[in-house]
């Protein structure tokens, strides 16, 4: 169609819609913002939704338009939100459209043409939205160049039903070619989009912002609306709510593109005028010349209404293939089948033997019977796929060998996910419901997240992606917020304010407490501190300014650890898709979003733990030779039970916390339901409410159990009358009131989410049931409003039951088998030195041994032997997998003999320079150290010997290569003998102690306090180790290194300090209260050596603590208690001006500690006593002395 045949008669369009615009509530002088990007344009915007959703029902507008760059990330968080504050949502997007093809990749452009144009576009109907949808999703999976997600005018023209196009402004081509003097490339991409969009689909936008030339390019977009018979609209393309917000705005630009504000190319939006102006902004700006462009924006959003189909109810359930050999005839015929042939298979192997030895706590009958009734609620409510689906991939790990967990969540309370294998726990055997997971009175999808050995998740998702097709599966998409912090020193860095000061001001936001983050509002009111630096600075007054309108800001996208959509046809074709920067296929709903549109979501988590006990269970078989039948361990196993007792739970899964060790302390659990029990309570809310303490002091037998009636005995007996469990409120509820399963169920979700009107029902129909059954009006009243107080704490039995498992086997192999269990969890935890420190200090405590690294004996993870562990190769930095594998590799042949010999057996590529000094100073040649030779001279030989043997290496390697070698092969020839170890000097026991530590992370072999062995002696400081029994109230001296140092914050705005203080033997927790802390902060930090003097105390249940009054540097300490100190001089610089400036250092603090100096004459050193200078022994005069070339040794 030409411009002049598309040309139309503009005001018929009006007339026509004038009874629709009448029948509105709008009135003459309404406006609506169609043009609107929120912080989902990721640092291009500051609008948040809810203060958007505030700020439009302030200005009395009842519709508004979403237009993110680029993406529809919020477009279901932004309906559901303009929804639920009764404002009618418009879903857009702001399309970047390619200038030529959106599969071109190049840079070239013809003349008067840039990259890509916007174009905004809007969703008339539910056709336009999932128009839209695809177009969004398109421009990732086929337009994604140079960081744009791009479509092109050939797509859009065959995906523009039910959609409004919007001109875009100036980003738009429209508005660049009449800016670039190119009014025909104007004219003809108005007619196209005009003929794409259709007679009434397309508007030229105008806008004003107070910009240069804005006006003329005004003018002329309308000049040509008019010719073509196209209508205009006004916009303001808000990207701030307040104009105040403006700066805020620029400083959020600077973040997205590393620039600062005093950047003269940083970008920019050209004035401060992009903010929500109310209609009667707008109209005082347009309504004289364009009334026309004002009335349109009523227009397009009469003509936008779209209805998503959210919430409950609304599932998009994939098929299951059902296998082309099977006799079923549909899908639920097919589910019952496999359901059986499961159910079969755990009564042979599980409860038969059970029944038999008389452990089963109900006959088959039963499980029988509530089968039937699952598999009934199941095929009626339309999830015999869903399970399946499950079942499919749950069976294709277990068939490879990919551990699984034994459940999470309420799906342990289902026999039919029992029977598929999808969990391990019994329901019935642990009194689970089924109807907490699947209410049968209530439509909702089921939720089953599921465990994997971390090794193995990705080759299960990747199952899933072939069966169901690639596009059809996802990974889920997640945003990364500015929180507090965050924000200020992202806005410091962008006001270009030096790094050290940003991070002062930073370091004044506290901690998060119980996992809620403090919030910059809250930080002004609780610190101080900080609401002196911003009275005091103006500088810092505008930080945090800024930071906190931009706090909450999306910054940036992540991909969920876990989650997995999985779709019944392409993706694109319900929900929009993108493309990481990793290139994982994602969704750009996040998982909530998800769920709302009916989406099947699915967590394929990572369990380190199951990794774990599958390392355990596979070096117990090939060294021992040992099967662990889980079936067969007895669940109340007392070596395990006095693990647990004994707060010895580093390791053991869900257990490792100090607060957890302590309760285990206190309360010595005896079997599963206490691990289960622990695992519910352990939480604010039940630790807040005094519950832990009541349910210990029960358990104890300190304090009777007591009920309020008889028949709840049978009910809370196994958490000795304390409401733990969500499921013992459902139990209440049928026993005493008459509730079926599935009507408890909603009860407790009431309660939970303290309905009022839902509890006010439940709270009458609970009452009259319980006084049918005999129950008094007031002892039911009562009972209902406790159930109702502890709503909020019951946690979910089926989740706690089967993570109470998982806890308990690690348990048992950490009791049983401790070498076998340190060594996976090492393993596992190789690239973390914090941790593999911490859990060899524990190792150490049950009086296992770690050996060092060893190129003979270390393999690629640590290694199990008869009481101890040995280091692995891997974990040693600078070492990857394929350095590991290679030297055990290259050891096949015969043990290494040296290091010469090592590099000429390792292929070159394998290793370098950097992979032998941390093998060397990691101590792995030790083992090939002559008798008689010292650690420290045959570790700083290797070191020097390295580049010479890598060259030994690389020609031995060539030779091998060229078939040169000579008479004799390479392993014929003693290469011990081929290359010499140079004389070196040793390394010093603080050379060998910092080089070990900088190659394993801590400190093995040696420690620092072994330079320090003489004057602990003559302070008389013990080991920690050596204070057998330490009485709380006794005050002792402690010498160490500090480690995992954290300063926190007290409720009344004090900083005080925890650390654990290390030496060779053992570790001790400390804790300095504010006052310690104000005076002895300088010296603490990770790694430092002090002695710390305090008192101990010890809570009943809870570890010692030291708490700390007093601290002394170490290296201090020896310096001020030694006798003498030995300077020896430097063999050049000795002249008299030298000699006459160190006599000046040495007389700066007269004390009473001697000099002796030791001066070299020809070939010798001659020392001389002075008898004229004393000094003050001090760390600060050493480390004087030694920058002037100097050697300082104390001599106490």
């Amino acid at each position: 169609m030409t411009a002049k045949g598309f040309k139309v008669d503009f005001l018929h369009i009006l007339t026509g819609y004038a009874g629709k615009m009448e029948s509105s509530t709008s009135t003459d002088r309404d406006f609506v913002h169609l043009h609107l990007h929120s912080d989902y344009s990721l640092l291009q915007s500051t609008i948040q939704l809810k203060p958007l959703a505030k700020s439009l029902n302030k200005f009395g507008m009842k519709t508004c338009a979403v237009t993110d760059y680029g993406n529809m990330y919020g477009a279901i968080s932004f309906y559901k939100t303009m929804k639920s504050n009764g404002i009618k949502p418009i879903i857009g997007y702001e399309a970047f459209v390619a200038s030529g093809s959106r599969f071109e990749r190049t840079s070239s452009l013809a003349a008067g043409e840039k990259p890509y144009y916007s174009l905004v576009l809007l969703a008339k109907n539910f056709k336009g939205y999932q128009n839209l949808v695809l177009l969004a999703s398109k421009a990732f999976t086929e337009g994604f160049y140079q960081n744009k997600p791009r479509i092109d005018i050939e797509l859009l023209s065959e995906n523009s039903d039910g959609l409004i196009g919007l001109s875009a402004g100036f980003r738009g081509s429209i508005a660049h070619y009449l800016k670039t003097g190119a009014p025909d490339r104007a004219r003809s991409a108005a007619s196209t989009f005009g003929t794409i969009f259709g007679v009434e689909g397309f508007y030229i936008e105008i806008t004003r912002h107070g910009t240069q030339g804005e006006q003329e390019l005004n003018t002329a977009s309308v000049e040509l609306a008019r010719e073509l018979g196209l209508p205009i609209v006004a916009t303001n393309d808000v990207h701030y709510l307040d104009q105040d917000d403006s700066r805020a705005h620029d400083v959020l630009l600077c973040i997205g593109d590393g620039r600062t504000l005093t950047d003269p190319g940083r970008p920019m939006l050209p004035t401060n005028d992009y903010y929500l102006r109310s209609a009667e902004e707008m109209w005082s700006l347009f309504g004289d010349q364009y009334p026309d462009a004002l009335q349109n924006t009523i227009r397009i959003a009469d003509l936008c209404d779209v209805e998503l189909p959210i919430g409950e109810g609304n599932l998009i359930l994939p098929g299951f293939p059902i296998p082309s050999d099977s006799i079923a005839k549909d899908l639920d015929e097919y589910f019952e089948m496999v359901v059986f042939e499961g159910f079969e298979d755990r009564r042979k192997t599980v409860l038969d033997p059970m029944s038999v030895h008389g452990t089963l706590k109900y006959p088959i009958d039963d499980y029988q019977k509530r089968l039937e009734i699952e598999i009934s609620v199941i095929k009626r409510m339309g999830y015999s796929g869903y399970f399946l689906i499950v079942w499919d991939f749950i069976k294709y790990a277990v068939e490879r060998g990919i551990p699984v967990g034994p459940g999470r969540g309420s799906a342990a309370g289902s026999l039919v996910a029992y029977s598929l294998g999808i969990t391990g726990i019994d329901p019935l055997q642990y009194d689970l419901f089924f109807e907490r997971f699947l209410n049968p009175e209530r439509i909702s999808m089921p939720d089953i997240d599921i465990d994997f050995c971390i090794r193995g998740r990705g080759d299960v998702i990747n199952h899933v992606s072939e069966l169901y097709g690639r596009e059809s599966v996802c990974q889920i998409i997640t945003f990364g917020t500015m929180a507090s912090k965050a924000a200020i020193k992202d806005v410091g860095r962008a006001m270009n304010i030096p790094l050290g000061d940003v991070e002062k001001i930073a370091k004044l936001i506290p901690p998060p407490f119980r996992g809620r983050i403090t919030s910059i509002s809250d930080a002004i009111e609780k610190v101080p501190e900080l609401k002196a630096a911003m009275a005091n600075d103006m500088r810092v007054q505008e930080l945090i300014d800024l930071a906190l309108r931009v706090e909450g800001c999306s910054r940036h996208t992540s991909v969920h650890a876990a989650g997995v959509v999985i779709s019944p046809k392409p993706l694109h074709e319900i929900v929009p898709v993108a493309v990481s920067h990793r290139n994982e296929f994602t969704s750009q709903y996040p998982m909530g979003d998800l769920e709302l549109v009916g989406m099947l979501k699915m967590d394929f988590l990572g369990l380190t733990t199951l990794t774990i006990i599958n390392d355990c269970l596979r070096t117990l078989s090939e060294k021992l030779g040992v099967r662990i039948n889980w079936a067969e361990v007895s669940l109340n196993d007392e070596k395990t039970m006095q693990l647990f007792g004994e707060g010895k739970t580093d390791a053991v899964f869900q257990f490792e916390s100090s607060g957890m060790q302590e309760i285990c302390r206190r309360l010595k659990p005896k079997e599963l339901e206490d691990l289960s029990a622990l695992n519910a309570l352990y939480r604010p809310g039940p630790i807040d409410g005094g519950m832990i303490e009541e349910f210990i002091l029960r358990h104890r037998g300190e304090k009777k159990v007591e009920y309020l009636l008889p028949e709840m005995e049978a009910i809370l007996s196994n958490t000795y009358g304390v409401l733990v469990y969500q499921e013992q409120i459902m139990q209440l509820a049928q026993t005493l009131a008459g509730y079926s399963l599935g009507e408890a169920d909603m009860m407790r979700r009431a309660m939970g989410k303290k309905k009022k009107e839902e509890m006010a029902v439940h709270e009458k129909k609970f009452v009259d049931g319980a006084i049918e059954r005999g129950v008094e009006k007031r002892q039911a009243k009562e009972i209902f409003e406790l159930m109702a107080k502890f709503a909020d704490y019951g946690f979910n039995r089926s989740h706690s039951i089967a993570y109470a498992y998982l806890a308990f086997q690690t348990g048992y192999l950490k009791a049983h088998f401790p070498a076998h269990f340190y060594a996976a969890v090492l393993s596992h935890e190789a690239d973390d030195s914090a941790k593999v420190y911490k859990y060899s200090n524990e190792l150490r405590s049950m009086g296992l041994s770690l050996l060092p690294p060893d190129v003979n004996e270390s393999d690629e993870g640590f290694t199990p032997s008869d009481g101890a562990v040995r280091f692995g190769l891997s974990a040693i930095k600078g070492m990857g997998a394929a350095a590991a594998r290679a030297i055990i590799e290259g050891r096949r042949t015969g043990q290494f003999r040296s290091l010469f010999d090592f590099v000429s057996r390792i292929e070159p590529n394998a290793i370098n320079r950097r992979t032998l000094e941390c093998l060397v100073a990691a101590g792995a040649f030790d083992s090939l150290m002559p008798v008689g030779e010292t650690t420290n001279f045959w570790r700083a030989k290797n070191f020097k010997a390295i580049e010479s043997a890598l060259n030994f290496g690389q020609n031995a390697w060539n030779d091998k290569l060229r078939g040169q070698n000579g008479l004799f092969s390479v392993n014929d020839v003693d290469l011990g003998s081929q290359g010499e170890l140079p004389n070196v000097d040793p390394w010093t026991q603080d050379q060998l102690s910092s080089q070990e530590k900088s190659a394993i992370g801590f400190y093995l072999s040696v420690h620092p306090l072994d330079n320090f062995k003489e004057l602990l002696a003559n302070l008389r400081i013990r080991n920690i180790a050596d204070f057998e029994e330490i009485r709380p109230g006794s005050q002792i001296v402690v010498a160490g290194t500090i480690s995992a140092l954290q300063v926190r914050w007290s409720k009344k705005g004090n900083r005080f300090a925890t650390f654990r203080l290390e030496d060779a033997s053992s570790g001790i927790k400390c804790l300095m209260w504010a006052d310690a802390y104000g005076k002895y902060a300088e010296l603490l930090s990770d790694d430092a050596l002090i002695i710390a003097e305090g008192k101990v105390e010890s809570a009943e249940g809870q570890e010692i603590t030291l708490i700390v009054n007093e601290v002394r540097s170490l290296p201090e300490a020896e310096s001020r208690n030694a006798r003498s100190m030995l300077l020896t001089l430097p063999k050049e610089r000795i002249d008299e001006d030298y000699l006459q400036e160190i006599y000046s250092t040495l007389n700066e603090k007269p004390g009473r500690c001697d000099v002796e100096i030791s001066i070299p004459y020809s070939r010798y050193f001659v020392r001389v006593h002075s008898k004229l200078i004393r000094i003050q022994g001090s760390q600060r005069l050493a480390n004087e002395l030694r920058s002037k070339g100097c050697e300082v040794e104390w001599k106490l």
